[in-house]
Formats: structure tokens, C-alpha cells, sequence
């Protein structure tokens, strides 16, 4: 009788990461359905009698969530743009390495706009600003923004490791969609 393979903190942790990039994109693709229905209702609210007052407030919050929730799945299934053909000539050590070193990239700037936008999130809520026509405080958007970069930081971190662990045992590093 064969033993069932043991699983390793590594995959523990990329099945949790997963998990967490997964339900972003729902969170993702529920803020987004909600912009379609707040637009549709206000076209046809705008038809009938009049368009939905602060309409274009939420549904530009709703997208600008939308946005972030994506980007932690975009990171661990490395989505992003990648211009291999010079480095694929020098064979996958030099794949592997350009995929890390992008990676670290990314890392950093998210590392970067997550500190930049936490010090903005606390301007937002410590001057009180509300938008112009709904008189909803900004600093909500902007909390949830946080955290979602937050979960983003985590994947990008996440992902380095996982890179330094491919190329420590000797595996190639997939920048394919789906793969991992």
C-alpha cells in the first residue's frame, strides 16, 4: 500500500496563497458586476425618470477595488507582461533568473505603493474627505485598497520564495498561465 505523498510547508503555503488569490478575483468580479448593475440602473433609472445620484462615484470605486482585488491572482500565476525571446537563447538558468529578478521587481514595488497608500489612507481619514455628491468618506476605499495590497504583498512575497525554491531545486520556473 503506497503512502499518500507528503505535502511540504511550501505547499501548504502556495495551497493558502491560492486560496486567497482565488477569492479576490470573486471579491474581484463581485465589485465589477456591481458597477454593471449600478450603470444599468442608472441608464435605465436616467430613461424612465432620472439617473442614479453618485452613480459614477461608486462604480469608480468599484472598479479601482476591482483592480486590486486582480492583481494578487495576476502575480501568482504570473500574468504579467514578460518579453521572453533574447533571454530564452541563454537557456533556463538565464530564464530563471530573469523570472526571479522580475519578480523581486514587482515585490518591491508593490512593497512600495503598499507603504505609499497606507500613508495615504491615513491622510484620507484623518482629513475627513468625503466624495462630492454621495458626502461618503474616501478613506473606506482607500482601507480596502490597503488590505487588498496587503494580500498582494503577501503573494509577491510568496512568489519570490517560491522562485528561490525552484531554482534551488533545480526546476524551472513556469511564466505560464495556470502553472505552479
Amino acid at each position: 500500500m503506497d503512502s499518500p505523498p507528503s505535502t511540504t510547508s511550501l505547499d501548504q503555503w502556495a495551497r493558502r496563497i491560492d486560496a486567497l488569490a482565488s477569492a479576490l478575483v470573486f471579491f474581484g468580479g463581485v465589485c465589477l458586476v456591481l458597477a454593471c448593475g449600478l450603470t444599468a440602473a442608472s441608464i435605465i433609472g436616467g430613461l424612465a425618470l432620472k439617473p442614479l445620484p453618485g452613480e459614477i462615484e461608486l462604480v469608480e470605486a468599484l472598479c479601482g477595488l476591482a483592480v486590486f482585488a486582480f492583481l494578487p491572482f495576476c502575480q501568482l500565476k504570473r500574468g504579467h507582461v514578460g518579453v521572453d525571446i533574447l533571454i530564452s537563447a541563454f537557456g533556463p538558468k538565464a530564464m530563471n533568473l530573469s523570472q526571479l529578478i522580475g519578480d523581486v521587481i514587482i515585490a518591491i514595488l508593490i512593497a512600495l505603493i503598499t507603504w505609499r497608500h497606507a500613508i495615504g489612507t491615513l491622510d484620507k481619514f484623518g482629513n475627513g474627505e468625503t466624495t462630492p455628491l454621495l458626502l461618503l468618506p474616501v478613506w473606506w476605499g482607500f482601507a480596502i485598497a490597503l488590505a487588498l495590497l496587503l494580500a498582494n504583498l503577501a503573494v509577491s512575497l510568496f512568489v519570490v520564495f517560491a522562485d528561490f525554491n525552484d531554482i534551488r531545486n533545480g526546476r524551472r520556473i513556469t511564466a505560464v498561465m495556470g502553472a505552479h
